[in-house]
């Protein structure tokens, strides 16, 4: 699994008698600041598991990998024989403690579009969605993505799923801008997608032929999900669009015992469910939230709750107000 190195934390050592940082896991070289070096630390045929070598990219017997400020071989040398490890006893660093004690400037992040892996809840959202669904996320589109059968391509297409006035100069310029980047790790070609989804996780379910990964990009004005499916038989990636400024509020947000949830936007949808299902929830599992500051609907989700109990909600609807009394109570 590849670490973050501007979040994680890795181990202060000294090689070749110079400050380094230590992790055992790998780091992607996409991500390694200007001017700061990175080298993978390797064993031998005899002695896999000591790190005896220095080399740009381990193949086999990878023992660990080193972020340096500094060059520590040539850039035209393979290897460099490993004869000065020291591992002090030292906590382990982010990369801005380390930055810190060594008096250097902290580098500056290469990517200006970080993903993160998606969460479990989140797997829906990475395939095809019902039009009210699209409208209330403010679907824009989605780009299909094809390596082609040799695994280096890079073939195309757009599909709309929203209003032809959220497609803008603007979103245009920022999408591409947003797949150039992708380009360089995770669309670069069909095998830089399996490493990339080995290492940074994002397992989400629903993939037909095969396990599918989902990442999110964010930027002030888009949501972009990223749906990689790294083999042959499909499509390799889709690239979801969404407009923030377009999505519909979220009302609430009903789960049930197997998992499954749904938000909704739709006032009287979301009291509808919640009248039908409340009478059930001991055996369902049944739990739902309110989202909305809207004082009526809060009023009124709690008025069913009293309801289900034969009471009445002693509650006046003022009191549901700008008073910063929060309603809708939630099982």
């Amino acid at each position: 699994m590849y670490i973050d190195i501007y979040k994680d934390q890795m181990l202060p050592i000294e090689l070749f008698g110079r400050q380094v940082l230590y992790t055992k896991h790998p780091i992607a070289r996409e991500e390694v600041p200007e001017g700061w070096c990175c080298y993978d630390l390797c064993g031998t045929d005899r002695k896999p598991n000591q790190s005896l070598k220095l080399t740009d990219a381990a193949l086999i017997y990878h023992t660990g990998t080193v972020l340096s400020p500094r060059p520590l071989k040539r850039s035209t040398t393979l290897e460099r024989k490993v004869t000065d490890l020291f591992f002090p006893n030292a906590e382990p660093l982010t990369l801005a403690e380390f930055c810190r004690n060594q008096n250097l400037p902290f580098p500056q992040d290469p990517r200006k579009y970080v993903l993160r892996p998606a969460s479990p809840e989140e797997a829906g959202l990475f395939y095809a969605l019902p039009p009210e669904r699209d409208e209330a996320l403010g679907a824009i589109g989605h780009v299909r993505i094809d390596f082609g059968g040799g695994g280096s391509n890079f073939h195309h297409s757009w599909w709309p799923r929203g209003p032809e006035e959220l497609n803008t100069q603007e979103f245009r310029d920022e999408l591409g801008s947003v797949v150039d980047e992708l380009r360089r790790s995770v669309l670069k070609d069909l095998s830089s997608m399996r490493r990339y989804c080995w290492g940074h996780s994002g397992e989400i379910k629903g993939g037909v032929c095969c396990q599918n990964y989902g990442y999110v990009v964010e930027t002030d004005r888009c949501l972009y999900r990223l749906r990689c499916n790294p083999a042959q038989g499909d499509y390799h990636a889709y690239l979801g669009c969404f407009d923030k400024q377009a999505q519909k509020q979220i009302i609430g947000r009903v789960t049930f015992a197997s998992g499954v949830s749904e938000d909704f936007t739709d006032p009287q949808k979301y009291l509808r469910t919640l009248r039908e299902e409340l009478p059930y929830h001991p055996t369902t599992g049944f739990r739902y939230e309110t989202l909305t500051d809207d004082p009526e609907i809060r009023k009124a989700v709690d008025d069913m709750l009293y309801d289900l109990y034969g009471e009445e909600n002693p509650r006046p609807l003022e009191d549901y107000g700008s008073s910063g009394m929060m309603g809708g109570m939630s099982l």
